[in-house]
């Protein structure tokens, strides 16, 4: 491998080992901290732990001729610093007293163990806590020793240059690792991808978005492998120095008693989470059966009378969301964690962001109900709300939506068409057709029999009008100048109005043309001199082409 490839590997373990280094320094002074606070309590009388250097050797809970736990642990301290300092064989013994048991070194009295200094709840005894401190105070004065010895330090110093190597080695390995399997993983997954994922993905989460994600496990195991192992490192190099030897040991027991907990929570977890997975997999098979039942009234295969195939599916989703919701409701006590401060503080977030939210939503949904329920209008049904007209193509709980004739979908606020007069146009196309009407102004000096007669011809040429009901011509208004004619026609289909429309317009055009009525509405300050209409040879001016002739039938023979 050359250089240029070594050195962003270099470069991850550098910082891997400097995220060590921080983890150790935190731990130490967290340590060091904690031993602080306990030897420097406000209350005189408190617990003292002895320590000497850096391992708890035992702690005063008793007074002893006046002096506190802390000024017994202080005149230990100096008492040990000078024998010490004398030198000797440095041999920890126990001499049994009236009152509890002293601590001997080489001889020479260092400290008392007293019946008050025991901790009766865990159910320690004279003997014991004199045993433990007799083991920690050797392993401790022996750790000294060692601690002045140079040839133990170049050791020791050894041991963590060849720890550091192997840590650097098992990073390396790690981050190859990495590359490698993510590699694959990425691989695997773009081909399973392109295949499989909808068209639409690309453009949310981009052309490697789905082998992206599929590397974060594989990259989260391979930090988590890294920072153990740079942990398990600082608390091997600790161990290696007599000083700092109880730090590592320290790391190792939080470490340990870490995981732990960590599996007893799993193993306490496990029947909450049973019971969850079993609330699960029930409503799961109610909600099976519940949009079974549903989907059965909405295809016409079950017949109820208090649901339709309208309000089948709405009715539906509604009562499977109120099955989830008391599912969760009921599972809810049974998650791991959900009696926590940062649970519930999540769920009350979540709460808050939901009814400030909520409130536009519901009012949609109430409306989107409404309009179900009282069947005001359906999908497939030609309707006319405000300005939008058209196809209904669907009614959901938040919008409906509408296909005008302009090949245009409108999305209108189930609100809005609650709050707004909604004309179904093809409701009643059954009973006879859709009815459709167009109007025109004529002068009062063009006899009314004659607009009637007209207008009704026109009706007849329109191909796509139908011949029952009849047409019908109706004067919906006598105004100052002309008399407005209104034409009703009847088609068979609502999505035909603009067809119908452009055709029958058409024929009214060329039917008052032909008989030289002008379509006009007159505001009279004098009459023209000639009729304002188009002649019938004027009628195909160009660019309007005149119809092919009909062919003429053969005679018959």
């Amino acid at each position: 491998m050359t250089t240029a490839g070594l050195r962003p590997h270099g470069r991850r373990i550098a910082s891997w080992l400097l995220l060590g280094l921080l983890m150790l320094g935190s731990g130490v002074t967290a340590l060091a901290q904690d031993e602080a606070t306990e030897a420097a309590r406000p209350d005189a009388f408190a617990p003292a732990k002895l320590v000497i250097a850096n391992r708890p050797i035992t702690t005063f809970r008793a007074t002893a001729f006046g002096a506190s736990p802390a000024d017994r642990v202080e005149t230990v301290t100096a008492g040990l610093a000078a024998l010490l300092e004398r030198g000797g064989p440095q041999v920890v013994t126990t001499r049994a007293i009236p009152d509890g048991i002293a601590v001997l070194l080489d001889g020479k009295f260092i400290f008392r163990i007293l019946e008050e200094d025991v901790n009766r709840e865990t159910g320690e005894t004279t003997q014991m806590a004199a045993a433990d401190a007799v083991h920690n105070l050797q392993l401790a004065l022996d750790e000294i020793r060692e601690g002045r010895s140079s040839e133990a330090l170049l050791k020791a110093t050894g041991y963590t240059l060849v720890a550091t190597l192997a840590l650097a080695g098992l990073l390396w390995l790690i981050i190859k690792g990495y590359t490698r399997v993510s590699r694959r993983v990425r691989a695997i997954v773009q081909r399973r991808s392109e295949r499989l994922a909808p068209s639409w993905s690309e453009q949310v989460v981009g052309r490697s978005g789905f082998a992206d994600l599929a590397t974060v496990p594989v990259r989260a195991v391979a930090w988590a492998l890294a920072l153990l192992l740079v942990y398990e490192w600082a608390a091997l190099v600790l161990e290696f120095f007599p000083y700092t030897r109880p730090w590592g040991e320290q790391l190792f027991d939080n470490l340990l008693s870490g995981l732990g907990e960590f599996a007893r929570n799993i193993l306490r977890a496990i029947p909450g989470m049973l019971f969850v997975a079993l609330i699960f997999f029930l409503t799961r098979f109610i909600v099976r059966v519940v949009r079974a039942f549903f989907e059965g009234v909405r295809t016409g295969r079950i017949q109820v009378g208090w649901l339709d195939e309208t309000t089948a599916r709405p009715t539906g989703q509604l009562l499977i969301a109120i099955i989830w919701l008391f599912s969760l409701v009921a599972a809810y006590p049974y998650i791991p964690g959900s009696d926590s401060e940062a649970f519930k503080g999540i769920g009350v977030f979540v709460g808050l962001m939901l009814s400030i939210g909520a409130s536009g939503v519901v009012n949609q949904a109430v409306s989107g109900l409404m309009l179900m329920y009282t069947k005001a209008l359906r999908p497939g049904e030609f309707v006319q709300v405000g300005d939008t007209e058209g196809t209904v193509t669907s009614v959901g709980f938040l919008t409906t939506r509408i296909e005008t004739l302009r090949n245009v979908e409108v999305t209108l606020p189930n609100a809005y068409l609650v709050g707004n007069v909604t004309r179904n146009l093809s409701r009643l196309a059954p009973n006879g057709g859709v009815r459709l009407s167009t109007a025109v102004t004529i002068g009062y000096d063009t006899p009314w029999r004659q607009v009637h007669a007209m207008l009704r011809m026109a009706a007849e040429r329109s191909g796509q009008v139908s011949r029952e009901p009849a047409p019908r011509v109706v004067q919906t208004a006598l105004q100052d100048f002309y008399v407005e004619y209104t034409l009703i026609v009847c088609v068979a289909d609502a999505r035909l109005k603009l067809g119908v429309l452009d055709e029958l317009h058409a024929h009214i055009q060329d039917v008052f043309n032909e008989f030289g009525v002008q379509i006009m509405s007159p505001n009279y300050e004098a009459d023209p001199a000639d009729k304002k209409y188009v002649p019938k040879e004027q009628w195909f001016q160009a660019p309007a082409q005149a119809p092919a002739p009909a062919a003429t039938p053969a005679p018959a023979d």
